[in-house]
């Protein structure tokens, strides 16, 4: 069993005033009101009701017994991208958890046999019987040998999307590794268990959780590299999230491969860059897409029980993730590095970003939707003169780049580890 639940964020959903902080972009950061709402699923469908404030009121009324999950409560809980948009603005006004409540309704769904919506079920099965969501019973060979010892430094979690659908991008992931003169293995297993968890199987993602952690442990190894958010995000806020302890507290450490890569390249300056960038992106303006599980939704999770007193001061003090120290500056210190780019930024960028549109299980249950919220973020990027796009993580590449094949929109598309590759002279960027 998973000790995660709805009835603990009752006084969160009674206290939601309706501000919109969950909906706006704060007002001291807001570009205009053309890039001003950060929420993908009311700039959608329009109605609070697919808002963190509709949500917030829909969980009060299950809780209290006057509603029930009905087909359209199931609805408008999934057609969330669990980007922590709204986590993010409350946060500047209120301290409440509209992201908890966000989560734990689906596992609530989940309990009471309501959900997952079927293509999320169809996933969660694959997963559950072959350890990938893309149903696929044999891992494919790795293209290249990856070099380790018995007692590798690293291990590298590649995650599904690498393993199965961007094989380009895991070994360019592996030759960048490669180059850093540090010993590493590949995981054996693909799956990080994000896509159970999305779908509100909490406890099922606890056993992919505990089988992962297993093996590290009897490796007797302590860090993970992953080049995938999505995968970040779950070792380093999930897993403890799943388990009931702290990030702190995990017998291992995870990086983003753009954190190595900067520590080892802007702090110990044991890589450098070679090769400029290509003429066709010489001159270009560049902008960094945040990927909202690497930066907002990335804080280390720290767990939380106590009372609450007057004015809903707690005993003892919680200490709230409020987005700002998720990581947004190691793929721009890596970008800087690069001789004479032209490094630009999104309206919406850091804890205000907009997601991609293919979190939260919404790519694969609702694509109209996450279509319009990655046509949306291109139309930000052409708004402001973007013409490259760089990303940390194989899922946004995956969706932006489908959008900006639909549209014809001017734009390239480029994972941070095929710049870095291309500038150690490891990779041609104008051969892909």
């Amino acid at each position: 069993m998973v000790d995660i639940k709805l009835e603990d964020y009752q006084w969160d959903a009674l206290n939601c005033c309706g501000c919109k902080g969950c909906i706006w972009v704060d007002h001291i950061y807001t570009p205009g009101i053309r890039h001003g709402i950060k929420c993908p699923s009311i700039m959608h469908y329009f109605f609070d009701s697919y808002s963190a404030l509709g949500r917030c009121k829909l969980a009060l009324g299950l809780l209290e017994g006057s509603l029930e999950f009905s087909s359209t409560a199931i609805d408008i809980i999934y057609k969330c991208n669990l980007c922590g948009a709204c986590d993010v603005g409350c946060k500047r006004n209120l301290d409440l958890e509209p992201l908890m409540i966000l989560e734990t309704l689906r596992i609530k769904a989940v309990e009471k046999g309501s959900a997952p919506p079927p293509p999320l079920k169809a996933i969660a099965q694959s997963v559950l019987e072959t350890g990938n969501p893309y149903g696929v019973q044999k891992l494919p060979s790795n293209p290249e040998t990856l070099s380790s010892s018995s007692a590798p430094q690293l291990v590298f979690f590649p995650g599904c999307n690498m393993l199965f659908n961007q094989r380009h991008l895991l070994k360019v992931t592996q030759n960048v590794l490669s180059a850093t003169g540090l010993d590493f293995a590949q995981f054996p297993n693909p799956c990080c268990g994000r896509p159970l968890y999305v779908a509100g199987m909490a406890t099922e993602a606890k056993a992919i959780a505990e089988a992962n952690i297993s093996f590290l442990e009897r490796a007797g190894l302590h860090t993970i590299v992953t080049g995938c958010a999505e995968c970040y995000k779950t070792w380093k806020v999930d897993y403890p999230k799943l388990l009931g302890s702290a990030t702190n507290q995990m017998p291992y450490r995870v990086l983003h491969t753009s954190q190595l890569l900067d520590t080892l390249m802007t702090r110990q300056h044991t890589l450098q860059f070679v090769h400029p960038l290509p003429p066709a992106l010489a001159g270009k303006k560049i902008a960094y897409h945040d990927a909202c599980n690497l930066g907002r939704l990335s804080e280390e999770w720290i767990p939380w029980s106590g009372t609450r007193g007057k004015w809903g001061l707690t005993s003892p003090p919680k200490i709230y993730r409020r987005g700002t120290y998720g990581e947004y500056d190691s793929p721009r210190k890596l970008l800087m590095a690069i001789e004479d780019i032209e490094l630009v930024e999104f309206p919406r960028n850091r804890e205000n970003t907009l997601c991609c549109g293919s979190g939260g299980g919404v790519m694969n249950a609702f694509p109209d939707f996450a279509m319009a919220t990655a046509h949306s973020r291109l139309k930000e990027a052409i708004d402001v003169g973007i013409e490259v796009i760089v990303t940390g993580c194989p899922f946004c590449l995956e969706h932006l780049t489908r959008a900006a094949r639909q549209t014809g929109a001017p734009i390239r598309l480029y994972d941070i580890a095929e710049i870095v590759a291309h500038c150690l002279g490891l990779y041609d960027l104008e051969q892909h």
